[in-house]
């Protein structure tokens, strides 16, 4: 009787575990993904917004060098030290609307 219950102890524990592993497999599937993308710095027309002219960003339907708008925190921005001219590579998501900075680098 022992041996019955300690079965159906261990299947119960692998099907927890199963339904674990594929809601957390699913999690990672469901996000928008994320776009490098690389371009020009046009403007910094307010501190948490940057316009870039970039090359072709075909998940995006965006052709090579249309300027897009991207929203940024200020601070990434500032440490970048990119200013209106340089060559930048960007990480950015799309959030509801618009799209979102999660890292800048000024190529040199």
């Amino acid at each position: 009787m022992g041996n019955g219950r300690s079965r159906w102890l261990v299947a119960g524990v692998f099907i927890l575990l199963l339904i674990t592993f594929a809601a957390a497999l699913w999690g990672t599937m469901v996000r928008p993904p994320a776009y490098e993308v690389r371009g020009v710095l046009v403007a910094r027309p307010t501190q948490d917004l940057i316009l870039v002219r970039h090359d072709a960003i075909g998940p995006l339907g965006m052709g090579a060098m249309e300027t897009m708008a991207v929203h940024a925190d200020p601070r990434m921005v500032d440490a970048a030290r990119a200013v209106p001219g340089d060559t930048v590579r960007l990480t950015v998501k799309p959030r509801e609307s618009e799209l979102q900075l999660l890292r800048i680098e000024r190529v040199r």
